[in-house]
């Protein structure tokens, strides 16, 4: 079985299509949980630092 040239130029651009998705879901999914500029408390000097700090969730 062999692929037509217009075949081959609609697979294409089908998988470019779903590859453009599958990147766009990768890059925002749970982004929500995302560190925003502003959002971060100020933590009070007198404080110490945390031993274990939270690494979870995406930070800019």
């Amino acid at each position: 079985m062999s692929l037509t040239p217009d075949q081959i130029v609609t697979l294409t651009e089908v998988l470019v299509i779903l590859m453009g998705i599958g990147i766009t879901w990768a890059v925002y999914y749970g982004s929500v949980n995302a560190e925003l500029p502003g959002d971060s408390l100020i933590p009070d000097p007198g404080e110490a630092d945390d031993a274990h700090p939270t690494t979870k969730g995406r930070t800019l």
